[in-house]
């Protein structure tokens, strides 16, 4: 597309206002963006309804960030030429795939440009190779729709709203993780653009470290443009959500350890349990998986707890995991926190306490606080069989190989909404109190693994410090190797960085 005469006078004229010191880096940026040949068109500023429209679409109205601009690239060389437009006007930046981190500056940028790749998101398959190649602007319940055509599934997220790009390279948790590991261990290539502009592979074969450090390091490295990931012959999954009364907590409890502490004999099954509360009324549940589609027998002593309500479903995973997403309201203020602690029903018993106690304080925070706040507890387990999945594929940057030397281990996710901002602003402190007292009980029993899952973690939280001494040397040199300029340290302004 050809720029005007007029268009190319106006950016020079700009660019002679910035060195006198008379034009905000705002307008500086965000006119080298638009005028820029290969982004005409791509780039959002807030008098384009396009710009608010896309605010809205954000999971948590903590993260949608109004940024001076936002540029939406569709494909690998539109990131690169807008890579070095960044970079060479040092433009502060962030990252949005599916938009589903729930902090402020998780996926998007107040005083930068927002890159939103929300029109990079296409998937193929091919059937040779039973390779998917993904962009990260696709979720993943629009991806598992593609993939159900030819009757293979990626390993991916257990909610289809979430974006690849992101999940992917914050490891990755999904149904399929007792046999494959996590989502980022099935990666067999990551194109990657780096902060100088150039464009990479990075595999097995070529830039090796690179390819292990993107599996868990996030956004610290370049923008991966495309996710080329080995499939799971068969797109079809059972799973269950068994929600029972709260006086039934003691016995799922037990049933979840029970369970866990065999899951490694049948892999193929999972079970993540919660505890939740809302509209006034607390609960419990179980999701009962099985990526074979088969009601395995294991999963029979939940079955034999009287149940509230029993959702089976059995299907391409495009159409069960929905089910078990629910609907995802936009415009409420939520956020995460995560931790992980031994699987020991001494540490289970005490942080279900300590959850009741400080969300019950929360709820008389604010005036009529049951209809106001809700909570999802979640944890799920990770053991020594899913970690001998991660090394044999290569291995990855998390360190989880430490986490379980002494059995398996429990990934836990503090999910927290509130209706407003002032309703958040009074209880919220209380849900961060809450957290820290699972630790310091953890701490005192001696149960507490130190470790935190980036993907579930708040924005007050340091996830990546906890990947042990080994794994952060790697991601430091690599850092150091493909991004000499520190673009991704410095101008990036999203997400979690490498620790200092």
């Amino acid at each position: 597309m050809k720029i005007s005469t007029t268009t190319l006078a106006l950016t020079a004229l700009a660019a002679d206002l910035v060195a006198a010191g008379n034009i905000k880096p705002s307008c500086q940026c965000c006119s080298a963006l638009a005028t820029n040949p290969s982004l005409v068109g791509k780039v959002w500023t807030p008098d384009d309804e396009r710009y608010d429209a896309r605010l809205k679409e954000y999971y948590s109205a903590n993260a949608a960030q109004a940024p001076w601009c936002m540029v939406l690239p569709e494909s690998t060389e539109d990131v690169s030429t807008l890579m070095k437009v960044l970079t060479e006007h040092s433009c502060p930046f962030g990252m949005r795939s599916g938009a589903h981190t729930a902090f402020q500056g998780g996926n998007g940028i107040k005083d930068g440009v927002t890159v939103d790749f929300g029109h990079l998101n296409a998937t193929t398959y091919d059937e040779t190779t039973q390779i998917a190649s993904m962009n990260p602007g696709q979720t993943w319940g629009d991806a598992y729709k593609v993939l159900a055509d030819y009757s293979v599934v990626a390993i991916g997220g257990r909610a289809d709203v979430v974006g690849i790009g992101g999940f992917t390279t914050g490891g990755g948790y999904s149904f399929h993780t007792g046999v494959r590991g996590f989502a980022c261990d099935n990666v067999v290539n990551f194109e990657v653009v780096l902060g100088d502009g150039s464009i990479v592979n990075a595999n097995a074969e070529e830039n090796h470290d690179l390819w292990v450090a993107l599996k868990g390091g996030s956004g610290n490295f370049g923008f991966v443009t495309r996710i080329d990931q080995k499939v799971w012959p068969s797109s079809e999954i059972y799973a269950n959500l068994n929600s029972y009364s709260i006086d039934k907590r003691p016995a799922v409890r037990q049933r979840y350890y029970d369970f866990v502490n065999k899951q490694d004999d049948e892999p193929e099954s999972q079970v993540i349990g919660a505890m939740s509360y809302a509209n006034g009324a607390w609960a419990c549940a179980i999701i009962m998986s099985n990526i074979d589609a088969e009601i395995s027998d294991v999963f029979d002593p939940f079955f034999e707890i009287e149940s509230t309500t029993s959702i089976p479903a059995t299907g391409p995973a495009h159409e069960v995991v929905p089910i078990f997403t629910g609907p995802t309201p936009l415009g409420l203020y939520a956020n995460w926190q995560t931790g992980m602690v031994d699987h020991n029903l001494e540490i289970m018993e005490a942080m279900d306490e300590i959850v009741f106690e400080y969300f019950n304080k929360a709820i008389g925070l604010v005036e009529d606080g049951e209809n106001k706040i809700q909570l999802i507890w979640q944890w799920q387990p990770v053991t020594q069989g899913i970690v001998d999945v991660m090394q044999k594929q290569g291995g990855n940057a998390l360190g989880l190989d430490a986490t379980v030397l002494d059995g398996p281990v429990i990934m836990y996710n503090i999910v927290f909404t509130a209706d407003t901002e002032e309703t958040q602003a009074a209880t919220l402190p209380t849900i961060f109190a809450l957290n820290k007292a699972i630790l310091a009980k953890a701490d005192e029993l001696g149960h507490n693994k130190h470790w935190q899952f980036l993907n579930y973690a708040h924005g007050s939280q340091d996830p990546i410090s906890h990947y042990g001494a080994e794994n952060i040397a790697l991601m430091k040199a690599v850092s150091a190797k493909y991004d000499q300029g520190q673009v991704f340290q410095n101008l990036r302004q999203t997400g979690f960085k490498l620790p200092a």
